[in-house]
């Protein structure tokens, strides 16, 4: 059994598999991004493309946190993304609520003055400030 398709119905054929394929993947890495916290040490994971990676590093390693992105509604944070860069060079992206207040509370925690760094990126006033102290209390409380 032979079929025979045009070029432009195979390339569309293709083009549909890539899309598909596309968005799973993307959902895969959004789902496999995880940080993890032992006492100062975080192990983060994800899936850049297909093969899990791990980085591990210290609070005491982080050299700059740049915070990316910020949404409030309602008085709770909905998005808060953050960049990291590592002494060694590495640099990493959390994108997950749960992820960036699990960083933050070590930083107030740990490393008070990267902690004061980024409280004072924050282009808005004290509310915001204020928000972010409640999301960590209730972040500590649910932990525990």
């Amino acid at each position: 059994m032979q079929i025979n398709l045009p070029l432009p119905t195979i390339i569309l054929i293709l083009y549909i598999v890539y899309v598909i394929f596309s968005l799973i993947m993307k959902k895969i890495k959004f789902n496999a991004e995880n940080l993890e916290e032992l006492d100062g040490e975080f192990i983060f994971t994800f899936i850049p493309k297909i093969k899990k990676q791990e980085i591990y590093f210290n609070i005491n390693e982080v050299k700059l946190c740049v915070l990316t992105r910020i949404f409030i509604r309602q008085g709770t944070f909905k998005t808060i993304n953050f960049n990291i860069l590592l002494n060694d060079g590495y640099s990493l992206r959390l994108k997950k609520k749960r992820d960036c207040l699990l960083f933050l509370k070590v930083c107030r925690e740990k490393k008070a003055e990267l902690y004061q760094k980024i409280l004072s990126m924050i282009p808005a006033d004290m509310t915001v400030i204020l928000i972010l102290e409640k999301e960590l209390d209730n972040f500590e409380q649910k932990k525990i």
